[in-house]
């Protein structure tokens, strides 16, 4: 289909409804908007009368669909003489450019007449975006289609592609096509109306997709507009909202307390409405951050003699069988069965790659904490990340034959000292606190877990972390043999003897070497396939900041 040029199409428009007012729908309007109206087939491969009418429905159905009877009104003409037209209304139907509204649906409130056509959302992008039109049929929609097109019409209505009447029209049509659907049978045992209805859809869109079984009705805002979000919070909250009465909608519950903050679907409601939809698989796929074990590439690590014995002693115990059997034996003893590790130390020095060879080598799973996920200038939202991705761990533990690894990389930002919290500005430090202390209680709950943070300033860890973690490994820049294979490892043309030299002459930690190893690949990509130790030797020199810092080495002496 040809790409639509939004203004000039929009234009052509303006012109056949300008010329329909003044020859209404003659042989004559049909002379003069021919080259218009041409356009409009073109696009969506209809006749200049379907363009014609479809054009009349698009100018007249703003804010409520247009009848049949209008569009007569409009064109001077009698409902008879309209009658004429109804295979060209049936054909535009049939391609989803126009929709009906001439179907009374009973909504278990009341009944509504829906008379006339409207022009559906999708259409509307076209002529207002310039994307291409796809036929989006409604009728006989899977379960997770159902609910895609339903976030798709929320989110149209929300951006204000679409107005509110539009939308419902919509709406009403997509329920009145599935209306043997799981989730239409729901609406109707629970007898619930269109506003009810359009909430819950927005609940659900929301929920399905969150990494938790729980959501704040604030999370909602990209689908509700301010004042229905207001009016749903607060009528749920005082138990007000039919959703509540009838127990579709209901607290989280944490630690057997109800967090009147946070709701989340009931089992009878999953039952009632998605019976025909997996929820653990669909938010498993949804779930964003984790790495799967088997995507790991492989890569050899060279430490210390002191690290590398530690790095194999806690690969051994967090492999399926040993961990297995440490668990239980240490549940017999009453102990806690949660494994935190903590790794420390300078840059560079295979913290994070370590955690990853880790998972690969015990085929677990990474669940990645982004720091900067958790940060929200809303008060008390960035508490409920945190607290929601202790959740959505404890969930994958539940869900996975081999429990994942939790890993929060680079986790100073969280991990660190407390601060003192004074009488003014005191918000930061406050949410702060509070996020620490939330991460001290999930810790000490998060039994059957494994937890490994990395940092790199050991010393700026609060005192109350310390005990949290059970293993605490500190990672040194590699000694001069460690280097020195690390050197040949990265680069596999280089003679021992270059490599102790250069490990004698540069103080570097892997990461370091990792750089110098890339852009001598990219200078050989740039320059040939030839490089010499002096080539090397200014990679070296270019890697070094602190030029008084640097070891003394062979480029000195030279």
């Amino acid at each position: 289909m040809e790409t639509v040029e939004k203004k000039g199409l929009l234009d052509d428009i303006a012109e056949i409804i300008t010329l329909s007012k003044k020859f209404k729908l003659t042989q004559e309007f049909f002379e003069n908007a021919s080259p218009f109206l041409t356009k409009v087939t073109k696009l969506f491969k209809i006749t200049e009368t379907q363009a014609a009418l479809f054009s009349l429905i698009l100018e007249h159905s703003d804010e409520a669909a247009v009848s049949v009877s209008a569009i007569a009104k409009i064109m001077d003409c009698g409902k008879i003489e309209m009658l004429k037209y109804m295979d060209d209304f049936d054909l535009l139907e049939k391609q989803n450019l126009i929709k009906a509204n001439n179907e009374r649906y009973q909504f278990y409130g009341g009944s509504a007449k829906l008379p006339g056509y409207f022009v559906p959302t999708m259409v509307i992008k076209t002529l207002r975006t310039g994307r291409l039109y796809r036929n989006i049929e409604y009728r006989g929609l899977s379960p997770a289609a159902f609910l895609d097109t339903a976030r798709q019409l929320l989110e149209s209505r929300r951006e204000y592609e679409i107005n509110d009447s539009g939308f419902l029209a919509e709406i009403k049509s997509l329920f009145l096509t599935n209306r043997k659907s799981t989730f239409m049978q729901g609406l109707k045992a629970h007898k619930l109306g269109i506003r009810q209805s359009v909430e819950l859809l927005a609940f659900c869109c929301k929920w399905i997709d969150a990494p938790t079984e729980s959501i704040s009705i604030r999370e909602m805002r990209s689908l509700l507009s301010p004042k229905e979000l207001r009016n749903f919070e607060q009528s749920l909250k005082t138990n007000n909202h039919k959703l509540a009465k009838e127990g579709i909608i209901i607290y989280n519950i944490d630690c057997g307390l109800a967090d009147t903050e946070t709701w989340t679907l009931s089992e009878k409601a999953k039952d009632t409405f998605f019976a025909d939809i997996n929820f653990k698989e669909k938010k498993q796929k949804n779930g964003n951050n984790i790495i799967k074990a088997d995507s790991i590439q492989e890569r050899t690590m060279f430490y210390p003699a002191s690290v590398s014995s530690r790095i194999t002693e806690l690969t051994s115990l967090l492999c399926k069988d040993n961990f297995s059997n440490i668990k239980a034996r240490l549940a017999d003893k009453k102990m806690t069965t949660t494994f935190a590790i903590l790794f420390q130390g300078p840059p560079g020095t295979g913290k994070t790659e370590t955690a990853y060879q880790i998972a690969r080598n015990t085929g677990r799973n990474l669940c990645l904490v982004d720091i900067s996920e958790t940060k929200s200038q809303w008060f008390g939202e960035s508490e409920k990340r945190i607290k929601a991705i202790f959740d959505r761990y404890k969930s994958l533990i539940k869900n996975n034959d081999l429990t994942p690894i939790l890993f929060f990389n680079e986790a100073d930002a969280v991990l660190g000292k407390r601060r003192e919290i004074g009488d003014t500005y005191k918000g930061t430090a406050q949410t702060e606190n509070n996020i620490q202390n939330i991460i001290l209680q999930e810790m000490e709950n998060l039994d059957g877990g494994i937890l490994i943070a990395t940092t790199n300033m050991a010393t700026n860890l609060d005192k109350a972390f310390e005990r949290r973690f059970l293993y605490k490994i500190e990672f040194e820049k590699p000694d001069i043999n460690a280097r020195t294979a690390i050197w040949q490892n990265r680069i596999t043309d280089l003679t021992t003897e270059d490599a102790e030299a250069l490990s004698r002459g540069y103080d570097f930690s892997g990461g370091q070497i990792e750089n110098i190893a890339r852009k001598q690949v990219i200078n050989s990509m740039l320059y040939g396939n030839t490089f010499t130790f002096n080539d090397l030797a200014v990679l070296c020199e270019d890697e070094v900041i602190d030029k008084g810092a640097r070891r003394i080495g062979f480029c000195n002496e030279a």
